[in-house]
């Protein structure tokens, strides 16, 4: 059950998870920089102190991750997220909603109650041999009981599955300790949950995480890269275990960011990352309570009931309602 999938705030806590992970975990710097200390012709140049430069920085600077727009300061480096569009994929529509998954409601989650299906009374009489409790005849006639429903105590909780219908009454199961027939009891329903019909809407969507650092522009090699190996860290936990699926990776070219020029004349340089990503998006419909019994009744049986099935014969329908055999349809 997913409603409204918040990508945004997905996205920063995989960032964050990421940055986090580095910290404790220094060799996911060594990793994410293999090939300056793996590749013979990056080795010569860069190696290792390009490896351990990167480290220090990282561990001396505090990364900002926000979405945007804030109201406070920024402190560079730091990595904002910021919404872009959303449109819904007409490819994926149906003139009717085609799901067929639903969830499980407690009652008190939504706050309806689970009526009883016969409300409290007192029976006639128990007889421990046959196992069958005797109910009232107006209750028996006017109400639907089905095996698997609990014959309940509503003074002190105590259940009891009901097995079978019996002539006048009802047999339960007595298992555990026998029925105390100078009590009231109650017969609620074998499910005592709702459940609801969810609907799916499937949306693209992209994002623009931008990465900033001031001064050495050369920094941003190592945040932008902290940024996507967080991301591509998480992309299967986060991202797509979130409904975010077919999650695309695509870089900016680096460029200078005028709206962090300090008053001194001081840089500031960025490179974006656009995230873009099927969501599927999830509504519920309005809860429903389980059919569990349905009855079936003659109209003489009650003259102010009126219902049931009735079966018309071909031989009461109209001749041209006749199938042919030369029919074509």
């Amino acid at each position: 059950m997913s409603g409204i999938v918040p990508s945004d705030s997905i996205i920063k806590a995989a960032i964050e998870l990421g940055i986090d992970d580095m910290r404790k975990n220094p060799w996911l710097i060594s990793h994410m920089l293999y090939d300056f200390t793996h590749n013979k012709y990056l080795n010569k140049i860069y190696g290792e102190k390009q490896v351990e430069a990167c480290k220090e920085w990282f561990l001396a600077n505090n990364i900002e991750v926000y979405l945007r727009f804030r109201k406070d300061k920024d402190r560079l480096p730091a990595i904002s997220i910021t919404l872009g569009s959303s449109e819904e994929i007409a490819d994926h529509k149906t003139l009717g909603d085609r799901s067929t998954e639903s969830i499980l409601l407690y009652p008190n989650e939504i706050g309806k109650p689970i009526p009883f299906i016969v409300k409290p009374f007192v029976p006639t009489n128990y007889n421990p041999l046959t196992q069958v409790l005797s109910i009232p005849q107006d209750i028996i006639g006017n109400s639907v009981i089905a095996p698997g429903m609990l014959l309940l105590n509503p003074d002190n909780g105590q259940a009891y599955i009901i097995q079978n219908l019996a002539v006048g009454g009802i047999v339960v199961d007595l298992d555990q300790k026998t029925i105390e027939t100078a009590t009231r009891f109650g017969i609620v329903p074998e499910y005592q949950l709702y459940k609801a019909r969810l609907e799916h809407s499937f949306f693209r969507e992209t994002y623009n995480i931008e990465c900033t650092v001031h001064g050495d522009p050369s920094t941003l090699v190592w945040l932008h890269a902290i940024a996507l190996y967080s991301l591509m860290r998480y992309r299967e936990s986060l991202l797509e275990a979130n409904g975010m699926a077919e999650s695309i990776f695509a870089s900016s070219d680096l460029y200078e960011n005028g709206n962090f020029t300090g008053p001194n004349g001081e840089e500031a340089f960025s490179r974006t990352i656009n995230v873009t990503a099927l969501v599927e998006n999830t509504v519920a419909k309005s809860p429903q309570r389980f059919i569990e019994a349905i009855a079936f009744r003659e109209p003489e049986e009650c003259d102010t009931y009126s219902g049931g099935i009735t079966i018309l014969s071909n031989l009461d329908s109209p001749a041209l309602a006749e199938i042919q055999e030369d029919s074509l349809w």
